[in-house]
Order: structure tokens, then sequence, then C-alpha cells
């Protein structure tokens, strides 16, 4: 009798989890500061690569003239919305996506993606292999750090606020980068 009552107890409680959803605490794994941290460096990295294009084979790179502006057609691996959203959404959300295509003036011309082109920032001196994050605020879901990123050897720093969100099935991705 025990045992079937164990038995039942068990399928409740699956039946319980199914119903919710599936989602369980595990599925939400907890977001360190070290992850927060991993994960803005994951985002800079691919943001500072989309921004310049991409990743241009020889001969790939071509640009035109639009309403008075200079544009480069973007990579082979990001000339179309389903392609660039996808390595987007690798580390921010739909809404971050939006956003950021919006920003950078990300535009299609003649069914490829193309960007206006700018020059390259200077080289940063921010050093994000050895920022740190502090958890600001938490709520199921959502979760807020502020990153501190040593500047080069001055010995100062520069704070950036970046939100996270728990993108079902996906894991946490960044909604807001110093927004």
């Amino acid at each position: 009798m025990k045992k079937t009552m164990n038995v039942v107890s068990v399928i409740l409680l699956l039946l319980m989890t199914t119903a919710c959803g599936g989602n369980t605490l595990a599925d939400q794994a907890a977001l360190t500061p070290k992850d927060a941290v991993e994960l803005t460096i994951a985002w800079i990295g691919t943001e500072t690569i989309i921004q310049a294009g991409g990743l241009y084979k020889e001969g790939e790179y071509q640009t035109f003239a639009s309403k008075g502006l200079e544009y480069r057609y973007l990579a082979a691996h990001l000339d179309s919305k389903k392609k660039l959203r996808a390595e987007l959404q690798k580390h921010v959300t739909k809404k971050k996506v939006k956003r950021f295509m919006k920003e950078n003036g990300i535009k299609k011309f003649h069914g490829k993606l193309a960007s206006p082109v700018t020059e390259p920032d200077s080289e940063s001196l921010l050093l994000w292999d050895i920022a740190t994050a502090k958890e600001l605020k938490s709520k199921k879901g959502k979760k807020t750090f502020e990153l501190t990123v040593p500047i080069g050897d001055t010995r100062t720093a520069e704070t950036f606020l970046v939100s996270f969100v728990h993108v079902k099935k996906s894991g946490w991705r960044i909604d807001k980068f110093n927004e």
C-alpha cells in the first residue's frame, strides 16, 4: 500500500509539472554573475562582427549608395532576416534584435540585408575578460546586473547595466544593454 502511494505521488507530481508547461526550477538555471559576464562578452563579439557587416569571403564585399548614404551588403552568413535573427538570438531577445536592427540601420535592399558603411570604432581599451558583475535586480525570469569593465591600465573602469530575460527553450538572453 505504501509503495502504491509513492507511485501515485510521483505520477501526480509529473502530471502537475506537465500541466504547468513543464517548467521546473532546473529549466531556469540560475544566472550567476560569471554567466552574465560570459554572455555579455559573447554578445559584444557578435555585435562587433555584425556591425562590420559580417565575415566576408573574398570578393563578397559590395557597397552601393541610397538616399545619400553609402551602404554595404551584409556577408552571406547574415544576408537575410532569418540568418541575422538566428545569429543575434543566440545572445539577445527578439525585442533586442528589433532594436539592434533599427539602431544600426539594417535594411533589405534587392533581397539582401545591408547596413550603412561606418568608420570602425577605434580599438576598445575595455578589458572584458576581467570584467566583474553585481546583481542589482532579480524577478522570476528577469535579472539585471551592473558590469564593471576595467579600461586598459588606467585604473579606471566603465560600468554597464545589462538586463537578462530567461527565454523558454533557449535560456538566458540579453534584453537591454546599457539602455
